[in-house]
């Protein structure tokens, strides 16, 4: 049974125990029941015909004064049939019926029927507007994860192509220079791509795989040199279980690959990654050295914009990202609340 039904139910069973609270005292329990129906005949009258009519068709916040308008004649010509009814059937049912002036009788019981039934019409309109806002925050939040959720599909999308292009100019590099090291990179190179293509369609993937992929990138990009390199990969205070959207790290690590030029190996020039966890929060801190004349290279900022706003869209309030750079280094600081 769905919470609208629930709503009803539990409001009208508080208004029929007000009405019979009314009469409890005075009348027997035959013509209680009787007149309880009798009264919540009009007024669920009143309730739905505003909440399925009246303010779909009237309602209309430039227009709030006919609505008004509308709304009280509609309550008052209720309340002028429902005292008629009233004393046609009712006055003459009760066992106990006084002698008092009618008309004061009647008006009388036409004032409390109106206010009882304006009640009614305001609360089903403020129901009404709550369901409403409602209905409309829920159509906001749909097109706004579809919107997002397109924006994810693009940015994806634009991974493949972004690290295809580096992989190629790395076997590129090994060719040119015709290295031996040349087939064992297109390998390497199949084993990353399995992972690109096949993997980050997932929403989410094991960190014991974003781990395996970087483990393979790295040793793709050492191959580019046969000087050995200064690369360190620390992931011994991780829980490889823990799952977090592919891709989160790579950009970052092919930035440093990018500005360190530590496949040239040059002095001083070092990589360092660590990852880390602790209960559902992954910590990736990455420091490159950067040389003293570093050039500018085409493309470069690519991979850290589309990371960024991945970030934006998937852990939106449930990340820290800091950036530090200075003369000799740059680090990046990601945290990754992944519950």
């Amino acid at each position: 049974m769905s919470k609208h039904i629930y709503f009803h139910i539990t409001f009208w069973m508080i208004i029929a125990g007000i009405n019979i609270g009314f009469t409890i005292n005075f009348f027997p329990l035959d013509f209680i029941v009787f007149s309880t129906l009798f009264v919540l005949l009009f007024q669920s009258f009143v309730f739905y015909t505003n909440v399925y009519l009246i303010f779909p068709r009237f309602f209309s916040p430039s227009k709030m004064t006919k609505f008004i308008f509308i709304s009280l004649i509609f309550v008052l010509l209720v309340a002028l049939i429902q005292t008629l009814a009233d004393y046609l059937v009712l006055s003459k049912l009760a066992p106990l019926r006084t002698h008092q002036n009618e008309f004061r009788m009647l008006l009388m019981s036409f004032i409390r029927i109106f206010f009882w039934l304006l009640f009614i019409d305001i609360f089903s309109t403020v129901f009404k507007m709550i369901d409403q806002i409602r209905k409309q925050a829920k159509h906001t939040q749909e097109i706004t994860e579809e919107k997002l959720m397109t924006e994810l599909k693009l940015l994806k999308a634009q991974i493949n192509p972004h690290f295809l292009f580096n992989a190629l100019n790395n076997i590129y590099s090994l060719s040119y220079m015709k290295s031996d090291k040349a087939p064992e990179s297109i390998l390497q190179l199949s084993q990353i791509l399995r992972y690109v293509i096949e993997d980050c369609e997932k929403e989410k993937v094991k960190l014991s795989s974003e781990i395996e992929y970087i483990e393979n990138y790295i040793t793709f990009q050492k191959m580019k040199s046969p000087e050995k390199q200064s690369i360190e990969f620390d992931y011994s205070q991780v829980n490889q279980n823990i799952q977090l959207a592919p891709m989160m790290f790579i950009p970052f690590i092919e930035n440093s690959f990018k500005y360190s030029n530590i496949e040239e190996n040059k002095s001083n020039t070092f990589i360092k990654i660590k990852l880390s966890s602790k209960e559902d929060k992954v910590s990736f801190t990455i420091i490159n050295s950067i040389p003293a004349k570093s050039a500018y290279k085409s493309g470069a900022g690519t991979g850290i914009k589309n990371v960024k706003q991945r970030l934006q869209i998937i852990y939106p309030t449930k990340h820290t990202l800091i950036i530090n750079e200075n003369n000799n280094e740059y680090k990046v600081d990601l945290t990754l609340e992944t519950k």
